[in-house]
Formats: structure tokens, sequence, C-alpha cells
């Protein structure tokens, strides 16, 4: 795969995954052997099934989340994007009740492409902001 390919690759997750909740798609988009680091727990999330889960959490809890790549690069077989989320916290989230409130999660992924799937994911979220806006911390 070029370049090119592997920026598709990665809007593709945006679209696809989280957007429309389609996990289906995670089979074509990721290798068999993902592995995904992120400050959610867990930590190191592996394999497509974990990951099918999570987005299955996400939907579940923010039904109408949309995000957006607001830049992408590519070098090699590593490509970077800078995503905004927003979504309505509708259904239980790690333990938190739904709230009703508005969240924005912005942060940047890493993806290592191999054989044309994403083979590893580096998640870096601003998940303070985003307790804060469920309302589970304060700023101070």
């Amino acid at each position: 795969m070029n370049i090119e390919d592997n920026k598709a690759l990665a809007r593709r997750m945006q679209a696809d995954v989280w957007n429309e909740g389609n996990v289906d798609a995670i089979d074509d988009l990721l290798a068999e052997d993902f592995v995904q680091h992120s400050p959610w727990e867990p930590s190191e999330l592996r394999g497509r099934d974990e990951f099918k889960r999570q987005i299955r959490d996400f939907h579940a809890a923010f039904p109408d989340l949309h995000g957006t790549v607001d830049d992408i690069v590519a070098e090699g077989d590593t490509v970077a994007n800078r995503f905004t989320m927003h979504a309505t916290h509708r259904g239980e989230f790690m333990g938190v009740e739904p709230t009703g409130n508005e969240i924005e999660l912005v942060g940047t992924i890493f993806a290592r492409v191999e054989d044309g799937r994403i083979a590893e994911r580096w998640v870096v979220d601003h998940v303070l902001g985003f307790l804060e806006q469920l309302g589970t911390v304060s700023e101070r």
C-alpha cells in the first residue's frame, strides 16, 4: 500500500467504524493480531473482538457519536491523525449513568499499517477533559 492508501484506511476507521458503528468493517481494516495502546481501560487492547466490544460500548453510551479527522499525515507504514468527536451521554459508560451531557473528545492516533490493515494504534486522548464533561471529575 502507498501513503494515500494508508490515509484512506485511517479515514475509513473514523467514518465506518466510529461514526457508523459498523463493527463488521473492523475485519477489513484491522490485522488479526491488532493491538491498541490508549489511556482507556484496557490500556492495551488486543484483537479485533476486543476492539469491536469497545466500539459497541461507546455507541451504547453515545449513540449519536460523530467525529472528524481534522488533520492526517503519513510516512512509510505510519499514519497519524488528529480527530475531534462529539456525542451525547445517553447510556452507562465506565460505571457512569447517563448524564445527558454533550461531550467533545479530541486526540491523536498513530497507526502502523501492515499488509493493508492497521496492525497497531497508539491513541492519545484528552481523557481528563472528557471525564470533566461527563461530570465525573472536576477541574479542581
